[in-house]
């Protein structure tokens, strides 16, 4: 009787594996059409984006948010650097003798 089961288990067991390798060589060689990309105008793009209704674009904002804080204290801070770089090479007038 146990005899009779293990082969019973092996057969199916052979069986099994001969289907996964069919369907693993099936996939191999298929190839999916995904159909035409479509393109979407930038202008478009960027009106989705600004709609507040869902989570990507709050988090597109916050990002926008953050890199024009950023750009904004890099230039103040060049702006600043420039100003103290100007103001410490002026010359001072020697007094006349």
């Amino acid at each position: 009787h146990g005899s009779w089961l293990r082969t019973c288990r092996r057969e199916r067991r052979r069986r099994s594996d001969a289907v996964c390798l069919r369907l693993h060589v099936a996939a191999r060689y298929t190839v999916m059409d995904l159909g035409k990309k479509l393109s979407t105008p930038k202008d478009i793009m960027l009106e989705e984006l600004s709609l507040l209704s869902n989570r990507g674009s709050r988090l597109f904002k916050m990002r926008q948010r953050r890199s024009d804080k950023y750009t904004f204290e890099s230039i103040q801070n060049e702006a600043n650097a420039l100003l103290n770089v100007i103001s410490w090479k002026k010359p001072t007038k020697k007094p006349n003798k």
